[in-house]
């Protein structure tokens, strides 16, 4: 293989992927492990940082498997957002790791909404006051575990975690911090006014730095466990939903991308002019590739983790989905609210729960699926119509499992957003992302120059649309009559 080869890690909510990529951004070798959190009925959700790091380890032991010592020249690890530990002086957790999807800070966020000015810290953080971000964390820990916060040194994510156990390093990469809810976009360092009010200072966090900073070399330990990395460079630890734009080649105002995998999510990834004021809107979020390269975009709590809680719970076979697949826009008879895992984009709602109106003797699993599949799709279809006020981007790209699986799925999308949706050629975009930030790194490409990779182009039909379009405005009566 000529030219330098780089090692992709993607670690996202449900499963590992390490990859070894060329110069060429072409996938020669791949392992994925999936893995699975503990779900408790008060809304914790809690894993061991030690276990997943062991799943991590396995990935990159199969894919490194056979390489000659020194052979990787590069590597880009992309970690999921919003994830949270804390660890004593040593580096030892003193609490579980939690993903996004943990609840535990519900009523507290819904109390902060209340005593504190919601819109002035979203113009200064990009993020809402929501129990996926680190305030509310934060404050639940310091009033119901005085004691583990007390004795917490420092708070951090899993990559960071990961990148200091591994690398020496104690820094935070700005595409992490920029999605912890405690950091100014405008000016890449930790908001100090938010700091007081959960309650810590500054030297709890980790310092922020720019995605070219220095990590430190790989431990002694594991250069004998993968001496194929003995000489590789090693980025900060990156936002996985930055890195999934990228390699969706959706990295300027022209393109969005559009992901279906546990959760959804829809961003625009572009590099402002220096000192360019950027305005989000109050339904977006704003985070971070670099310091210089911001993310905007909403994120949904439901995606592919409903469509599974389905087949899961009716015990459904393929021929469910097949034929949920197979209906007319909006023939079931129901009205819902897919908020299994609660809500976040655009409204943010704090209690939001599923709900399902329109029920009778005739109704069937494959009405219940395609009609969460459906109302998801209205959920897309806001958080566009707040993307487009801040760009009028001309191509939405698809990815994620959830979407990978599902060509019906996507079309239902197009029908419901009544524009085209560009399927992707390449399934593992947060995987040929990193790569592509790795190759960057080392001077062989300019990611603003990539292409999605397309493989076809799905277009709307206008009388679905306009069906979906009633019922979308049903969905919105029904939530209203809710809350």
């Amino acid at each position: 293989m000529s030219g330098p080869a780089v090692l992709a890690v993607d670690i996202g909510s449900s499963s590992v992927r390490a990859s070894l990529y060329t110069s060429r951004l072409r996938s020669i070798r791949s392992h994925q492990l999936g893995y699975r959190w503990r779900d408790y009925q008060d809304g914790r959700i809690e894993l061991e940082p030690r276990q997943l790091e062991r799943v991590v380890m396995r990935a990159i032991d199969e894919v490194l498997e056979g390489r000659r010592p020194s052979s990787v020249d590069a590597v880009a690890v992309a970690a999921f957002w919003h994830s949270l530990l804390g660890a004593d002086a040593a580096g030892r957790p003193t609490t579980p790791l939690m993903p996004w999807s943990d609840l535990r800070a519900d009523a507290v966020s819904g109390r902060m909404r209340r005593n504190l000015d919601e819109k002035r810290i979203h113009a200064r953080t990009g993020c809402r006051l929501h129990a996926s971000y680190w305030p509310a964390r934060l404050q639940w820990f310091r009033s119901h575990e005085p004691r583990i916060f007390g004795r917490t040194t420092r708070w951090m994510g899993f990559g960071e975690w990961l990148q200091r156990r591994w690398l020496g390093a104690s820094g935070v990469s700005s595409s992490q911090a920029s999605a912890t809810g405690l950091m100014r976009q405008q000016t890449n360092d930790w908001d100090a006014e938010i700091l007081r009010v959960c309650g810590i200072e500054p030297d709890r966090l980790s310092p922020i730095v720019d995605m070219s900073g220095s990590t430190g070399p790989l431990a002694a330990s594991l250069i004998r466990r993968w001496p194929a990395l003995r000489r590789a460079q090693w980025l900060p630890v990156l936002g996985d939903g930055a890195v999934n734009n990228v390699g969706a080649g959706c990295t300027s105002l022209e393109r969005a991308a559009i992901m279906i995998g546990t959760s959804g999510a829809v961003r625009l990834l572009w590099e402002p002019p220096p000192g360019q004021r950027i305005r989000i809107p109050f339904g977006l979020w704003r985070y971070g590739l670099d310091a210089r390269r911001i993310v905007v975009g909403g994120a949904l709590s439901n995606g592919g983790n409903v469509r599974d809680w389905i087949l899961r719970t009716f015990r459904t076979s393929s021929s469910v989905e097949a034929a949920a697949l197979g209906m007319e826009a909006d023939s079931h008879g129901l009205t819902v609210l897919p908020f299994l895992g609660g809500t976040r984009s655009p409204d943010y709602l704090p209690h939001a729960r599923g709900a399902v109106a329109g029920l009778s003797f005739s109704t069937t699993p494959a009405h219940v699926l395609r009609a969460m599949l459906e109302g998801i799709g209205y959920r897309f279809a806001l958080v566009i119509g707040e993307l487009e006020r801040v760009a009028n981007f001309s191509e939405l790209v698809a990815s994620g499992g959830g979407l990978e699986r599902s060509t019906g799925w996507t079309q239902i999308l197009a029908d419901i957003l009544g524009r085209p949706i560009t399927l992707s050629g390449e399934r593992e975009l947060t995987s040929r992302g990193a790569a592509a930030l790795a190759l960057e790194r080392l001077g062989v490409l300019n990611i603003t120059r990539m292409q999605p990779p397309r493989a076809a182009v799905l277009h709307p039909d206008t009388r679905r649309h306009l069906v979906y379009r009633r019922a979308m405005r049903r969905q919105s009566q029904f939530l209203r009559a809710g809350t």
